[in-house]
């Protein structure tokens, strides 16, 4: 309850900061890079039994872009990425890939430009996805087991994480982006096989870069 109150909070101190009937379509971003993923994990004991440590994974999406005025800018996304970590357990190098298909919606505000000129700026804001596991795998040293046909993982997953993107236009329509994002899932992970008391996150730092288009 506490986080849709929150949801609802971010949305509606964001929407009244544009006028829906100027929206129209601004551009079009494709992106790649690779992000470093582990997992907020707890459960009844006290100790990390784990030793968890990030892993490096894909990220590639697209992006679509409306603006109401040159500040604040809506971004729809689609994309796939792959989340997990790694760690030892009982002298055993344990590692999981999660491959998602992710749905989103993102805020950004432009809080700099280089003299007030249009060909380079940077914004921030917050950033709220709904992803589906499309497949995964458990790699205990070198044997690897499918997550798919199991209850080891959830189907779906929400999160939120904060941007910092950074653009640069070569000419009026093109541009060039490097972007940082923090992601962290909202809830439980895990599936029907998570034990009493316990609990995982996926957390990550992603970094990409992409070539995007004015439409108009």
């Amino acid at each position: 309850m506490v986080k849709l109150i929150s949801i609802f909070m971010l949305v509606s101190l964001v929407v009244p900061r544009f006028s829906f009937s100027q929206l129209s379509p601004h551009e079009l971003t494709f992106v790649g890079g690779q992000g470093f993923y582990s997992f907020l994990y707890k459960d009844q004991t006290p100790q990390d039994i784990m030793n968890l440590k990030y892993k490096p994974g894909f990220s590639y999406g697209i992006r679509y872009w409306w603006n109401s005025d040159d500040k604040n800018f809506l971004r729809a996304e689609l994309g796939v990425f792959q989340a997990g970590g790694r760690g030892f357990y009982a002298g055993n190098l344990v590692q999981w890939n999660l491959n998602y298909l992710t749905l989103g919606a993102n805020y950004l505000y432009k809080f700099w430009d280089r003299e007030r000129r249009d060909d380079f700026s940077v914004a921030f804001g917050p950033a709220l996805n709904m992803s589906y596991l499309m497949g995964g795998q458990q790699i205990i040293n070198k044997l690897s087991y499918d997550l798919k046909g199991s209850d080891a993982f959830k189907k779906m997953n929400f999160h939120g994480g904060v941007i910092v993107s950074a653009r640069y236009f070569t000419t009026r329509r093109l541009h060039f982006s490097l972007e940082y994002r923090f992601d962290c899932s909202l809830g439980q992970i895990e599936g029907a096989d998570a034990a009493d008391g316990q609990k995982t996150r996926n957390i990550g730092h992603v970094i990409s870069a992409g070539v995007g288009f004015r439409l108009r």
